[in-house]
């Protein structure tokens, strides 16, 4: 009887344990990539990054709470009271550059082959865009603060075309 206590004790603390790890995986892959938000004090975009090690720590304790990291504003005004991090704790995915990309891209179709976008796949050939000066943007080129400005003003290219224009 007492070994089938131990056993059943066991498996009780490994599904907390599982349980709280994957809580904490899943606060920290929500908010370990670059975001966009309106800075409150300047009614701007700015690109903010999260601490994700502390929001998934914090999250195996209860409510995550979430600090920032870096801000395109600082150091002019790191000081300020982070009131933006509630834009982000309301909707992590609208501020996430990632998914916003995503959304912009879903149904247009590529500037050079015409091709419609469907799934994109960051790992292999990436997306990129066309100016309207006819170059050739990679992302890594794009500031997020100036995420909307660009997305108003570009066209999209498919990875298969973005990987042949650098050839």
């Amino acid at each position: 009887m007492a070994l089938g206590v131990r056993t059943l004790l066991v498996a009780v603390l490994l599904i907390g344990l599982c349980w709280i790890l994957v809580r904490a995986l899943r606060s920290y892959l929500r908010f370990r990539n670059r975001m966009v938000v309106t800075c409150p004090e300047t009614q701007t975009q700015v690109g903010v990054d999260v601490n994700a090690k502390h929001a998934a720590i914090t999250s195996c304790l209860g409510k995550g709470s979430l600090q920032l990291v870096d801000c395109t504003h600082w150091p002019d005004r790191q000081g300020c009271g982070q009131e933006c991090l509630s834009q982000i704790e309301r909707s992590p995915e609208s501020c996430m550059v990632r998914k916003r990309l995503e959304a912009w891209y879903e149904g247009k179709a590529c500037a050079y082959c015409d091709k419609r976008f469907s799934v994109i796949h960051w790992h292999e050939h990436k997306p990129a865009l066309v100016g309207p000066d006819h170059r050739l943007v990679q992302w890594e080129e794009v500031r997020a603060e100036d995420l909307s400005e660009v997305l108003a003003t570009h066209r999209p290219v498919c990875g298969t075309c973005n990987f042949a224009e650098q050839w």
